[in-house]
């Protein structure tokens, strides 16, 4: 049976003020997009999958002059299976693999089709601990159409030479033999990065060695003490400008934020990163401290368009808030509970994207949150179908949709806040990121499913039916009338795709009154449902959804009652006031004569230029009994009976 709930509502007005740019979002979702081209295709091994990763350590000479690299990855790992004795890596042709190294002895090795397959010396059983060096050279850019490491310039004034890598999903391969997978990470990591004099090396947790190793050589040595998944490990070379901002905990306890940026951005980038410390403070009161306070975060500036939001230091195309909170997000949904397949994209995305939307609410305003909200929902409305979820993992547009799986994912979260409340969602998110093997390791839809409905004690199968499954949204066609205090809301729901016969929700609006509001919520269980309830004042006006909750479209009309004149009056009967209503025209004259026909008031409401389809007399110099009352509006004269008190 429907219901409708009351609450008293402070209503916020709708003003614009730093609106979330949706050009913003559709640039982060354009880059990433296309750093994903040609990667989707990207087919496991039986072989890289029998094997567990627990220490990698990657040494890299980089030559930006010649655009070579030097590398040595060492390996150590557990056998997931009986008598293994082939090792395999995933390594592009292109790079050359000149040994590969274990107890001091060369084992016997190929290297075709972008995977090495090594015989080790000796079988091993299910986790025996072994490990093995690979030595490689190559151009890792030669050749490479995943982009995953990129030689460039930066500063057009003075121009200096740069070197990044961009690994997400399925490129590491191109520059380092590695285990892609997004069912293992790598559980702690050293890289270790000789550049040329004058530059710095960017890269994941914190920096324990910087020194000059001869005339012409630095090298960079960054430790990294949590688990990662492989497309997460990066490298960034240039002639950086370092500095910190920093997050203060209780008990003067410190988080850095390292800031590798080009020293012609070094002015811009030092006025816009400390909020950086704001939002890790708000994430961390949200859902937990930093998931890698014991090391760092950071940004390191390089030349691709977007950010990418590499474990610990996102690499960053500029510091705009919206890029900042997006990549900085990702540290929590991304990095720390990471999307156990492309398929559940949306968990790093859809989270990335209102995270970034909380911000604008907690750091900005409320107004500028609901802002974004409806800008994100104009997005996704303005076609009539698209699920959040991802059908065919190999379609790299439908990967990276802007409109569904940043903005609808974004949305389908933002409505489970508004069902569940904000103690229930939040707790369910904090205990979804927290569950073993989620937390530092790989997360699931049904996985956070099912912790919402823990926290909040409601299924939500349907919930996820309709909105995450389905396609489409609700187009709601909402009628109201009243009769005095009496108010009747009719809500007729279209959906926008076949998918979905009926979308469920509980839908909020504002009944507005001459000095009083108050919020109703009706929870409609079928297509058609009409509420009706006594208010305790006489409504004026009717918002629906004013603080942006719903993802629909929607009509708000007011109708004439059923069956009612075309004047009503109210209360019946009549107290120390008088209210008249007339649902055609403007009421111009209102004359009311006693039982004798003696004019005892007499309002020119034209002449007075108050113009309202509403109005109030004062009655309380009138004696009770019966009167006549007349009415002339501009759309004619009504004559109607009342009884005072």
């Amino acid at each position: 049976m429907a219901f409708c709930r009351f609450c008293n509502l402070f209503i916020i007005a709708f003003l614009s003020l730093n609106a979330f740019a949706q050009s913003d979002l559709e640039s982060i979702a354009k880059s990433e997009k296309q750093r994903y081209e040609s990667k989707v295709l990207f087919k496991k091994s039986l072989l890289t999958e029998s094997y567990d990763i627990v220490y990698q350590r990657l040494e890299v000479d980089i030559n930006m002059d010649q655009r070579w690299i030097n590398g040595k990855v060492t390996t150590a790992f557990k056998p997931l299976k009986p008598a293994f004795n082939l090792l395999q890596f995933d390594l592009e042709n292109y790079l050359t693999v000149d040994s590969v190294v274990s107890k001091n002895k060369k084992l016997s090795f190929t290297h075709l089709n972008k995977s090495i397959t090594i015989q080790l010396l000796n079988s091993l059983n299910i986790g025996d601990m072994d490990s093995v060096s690979v030595y490689y050279q190559g151009n890792p850019a030669k050749d490479n159409s995943y982009n995953s490491f990129v030689f460039d310039m930066h500063n057009t004034a003075d121009p200096k030479p740069i070197a990044w890598t961009l690994s997400e999903p399925y490129g590491s391969k191109g520059w380092w033999p590695c285990k892609e997978s997004l069912s293992d990470k790598i559980d702690s990591l050293d890289v270790v990065v000789k550049v040329k004099k004058g530059n710095k090396a960017a890269s994941n947790g914190v920096l324990i060695v910087e020194k000059q190793i001869n005339d012409s050589q630095e090298l960079y040595h960054w430790r990294h003490r949590y688990p990662i998944a492989t497309y997460l490990v990066a490298i960034a070379v240039t002639n950086y400008v370092a500095y910190n901002d920093y997050v203060i905990y209780p008990g003067n306890d410190t988080l850095p934020i390292l800031n590798y940026v080009y020293p012609e951005s070094e002015t811009n980038a030092r006025i816009k990163t400390p909020v950086t410390a704001k939002m890790i403070q708000f994430f961390d009161s949200l859902f937990g401290v930093y998931p890698f306070k014991k090391e760092k975060y950071g940004h390191a500036q390089w030349g691709w368009g977007g950010g990418m939001e590499h474990q610990t230091m996102s690499f960053m195309g500029s510091f705009n808030f919206d890029l900042v909170a997006h990549e900085l997000a990702h540290q929590w949904f991304g990095n720390w509970a990471t999307c156990g397949s492309w398929q559940d994209l949306w968990l790093n995305e859809g989270f990335a994207t209102y995270l970034n939307a909380l911000c604008h609410e907690n750091l900005i305003s409320k107004k500028d949150f609901q802002n974004v909200m409806s800008t994100s929902r104009s997005e996704v409305v303005a076609a009539d179908n698209g699920s959040v979820f991802i059908k065919d993992t190999t379609n790299n547009s439908r990967l990276f949709s802007g409109r569904l799986t940043y903005n609808k994912g974004s949305f389908v979260l933002h409505m489970l806040r508004w069902k569940l409340g904000d103690k229930a969602f939040f707790e369910g998110v904090r205990n979804y990121t927290t569950k073993p093997r989620i937390s530092y390791g790989f997360g699931t839809t049904d996985a956070l499913k099912k912790e919402l409905e823990k926290a909040s004690g409601q299924n939500l199968t349907e919930f996820f039916k309709d909105w995450y499954y389905g396609e489409g949204h609700p187009n709601y066609d909402i009628t109201w009338s009243h009769v005095g205090n009496h108010i009747s809301i009719r809500i007729r729901q279209t959906p926008s795709h076949p998918s979905v016969s009926f979308f469920n929700i509980p839908l909020p609006f504002v009944i507005k009154g001459k000095t009083r509001d108050t919020a109703m919520i009706f929870d409609p269980l079928t297509k058609d449902n009409t509420f009706t309830a006594d208010l305790d004042f006489i409504p004026q006006s009717v918002a629906f959804d004013p603080e942006v909750w719903i993802l629909c479209k929607s009509t708000v009309l007011k109708v004439r009652p059923t069956n009612s004149p075309e004047i009503q009056l109210f209360p019946v009967p009549v107290g120390n006031s008088l209210s008249i209503y007339a649902y055609r025209g403007n009421i111009e004259r209102v004359s009311i004569y006693d039982i004798t026909g003696r004019l005892v008031i007499d309002r020119d409401f034209k002449a007075e230029k108050i113009v309202k389809d509403s109005n109030e007399l004062d009655m309380s110099q009138l004696s009770g009994g019966m009167y006549i009352v007349k009415i002339s509006t501009e759309a004619g004269t009504a004559v109607q009976r009342i009884i005072k008190r």
